[in-house]
């Protein structure tokens, strides 16, 4: 049983390693757009906002499915062959897998939101816009006087 286990942690292991990887690569842009934009530097913003939107695009809504979600849910299954030698393991890789399509979920939200900004930055021809998560009316919303 401790084999099982540690076989299931060392596998979890390279492919955390591998979202990780893949998650930080793309959150070096967004980290020097904020550097720009608060040093009221437009252009550079704006180049950070689009290196960081091809690389949301490339890393985190392909490759992240297409390359780790696959290998996980296929390559995976049938390298351990759950079915016969790992029962247990069973319950622990459908849990992993939904965690992971909740994780692309999230990603496909965020592209959107990605997305709206980008759209509201050519509205206002490149000028670098305010985040959209902040909304004025939403203090006048909770509190009205």
């Amino acid at each position: 049983m401790l084999k099982d286990h540690n076989l299931l942690v060392y596998r979890l292991f390279r492919i955390g390693s591998i979202i990780l990887a893949l998650h930080d690569a793309s959150d070096v842009f967004l980290e020097a757009g904020k550097v720009f934009k608060y040093s009221n530097r437009e252009i550079g913003a704006s180049v950070c906002l689009g290196l960081f939107a091809i690389s949301w695009l490339l890393l985190r809504l392909i490759f992240f499915p297409f390359w780790v979600i696959k290998s996980f849910s296929c390559d995976f299954r049938e390298f351990l062959n759950l079915s016969e030698s790992y029962p247990r393991l069973c319950y622990e890789y459908y849990v992993i897998n939904a965690i992971l399509l909740m994780l692309l979920a999230f990603h496909v939200y965020w592209w959107v939101l990605i997305c709206s900004v980008i759209m509201r930055q050519l509205k206002s021809r490149g000028k670098v816009v305010e985040d959209i998560r902040s909304d004025k009316s939403f203090s006048s919303f909770f509190f009205p006087f």
